[in-house]
């Protein structure tokens, strides 16, 4: 065989592998492969939960091991992307995959499929070319990504009870794309809270109430959307102030997610 034939075929061949490679990430193909090995987690891995998460360390026996089951497969399966000199990758990995399994700890569905492919992560505040500005966080359901600042990240859990949770902010935004469209019966019941939840807020005593006690954040009330990441950023970091000023929505809230942080 002629080396130039060789080099053709060899040529054609990275580009196959190439195209393969993209496809196998671009679309999820990653969540679907039987030999991914999920890592179990170390000793230190579940000590970096406990610092990071109070409710890991009040979980019962059963539900703290499904939770570390689903951390396993969440950060074994889905893609992460590391922009810049970004320290501590593995902890953020453990810490994002944490988050999204304890806010889906009731729910039967904690893949999201349908809404997640990969998780991206900068140093700091970064330029998104899609909406031409600078963000801390985002989530991109066209591309089924979620962007984070890691500085922006852990400060999120520096203070665990400031009602300021980056992980969580973003991913309630992806978990309510993912249950958009779903036909399960979870599904259906987190859609009647979402609509329960944009009737309370279209409310004039609620909003009353709201601005009187100053209790969410402000940003909250960009629409119903926002406001539903706002509130489970409450409900996760303080749930008995949340269920003592306003019990409507908390027991809304708990019935989404068919699980308390208490």
């Amino acid at each position: 065989m002629h080396v130039p034939k060789i080099f053709a075929i060899l040529a054609g061949v990275y580009i196959v592998g190439q195209f393969l490679y993209i496809v196998y990430y671009a679309i999820g193909l990653v969540q679907f492969n039987p030999f991914v090995k999920l890592k179990p987690l170390t000793p230190s891995e579940k000590q970096v939960l406990t610092d990071n998460f109070p409710i890991y360390r009040k979980l019962p026996e059963v539900l703290r091991a499904r939770c570390e089951e689903r951390i396993k497969w969440f950060r074994s399966r889905k893609k992460f992307v590391f922009y810049g000199a970004v320290s501590r990758q593995e902890d953020i990995k453990l810490i994002l995959s944490g988050s999204l399994v304890l806010m889906t700890l009731g729910l039967k569905n904690y893949k999201m499929r349908r809404s997640l492919i990969r998780v991206i992560v900068y140093p700091s505040q970064y330029y998104s070319r899609i909406s031409r500005r600078h963000h801390l966080g985002e989530y991109n359901p066209f591309f089924k990504t979620v962007v984070f600042s890691a500085e922006q990240l852990w400060e999120g859990f520096r203070i665990p009870n400031d009602n300021i949770n980056l992980a969580m902010h973003e991913f309630a935004h992806a978990l309510s794309y993912e249950m958009k469209r779903k036909g399960s019966w979870e599904a259906m019941k987190f859609r009647v809270g979402f609509r329960e939840i944009h009737a309370l807020l279209a409310a004039p005593l609620f909003r009353e109430q709201m601005a009187a006690t100053g209790y969410f954040r402000e940003y909250g009330m960009t629409n119903t959307q926002e406001f539903f990441s706002v509130a489970v950023e409450n409900y996760v970091e303080t749930p008995q102030q949340f269920d003592q000023d306003f019990p409507e929505l908390y027991g809304i809230l708990k019935r989404m997610l068919k699980f308390e942080f208490r």
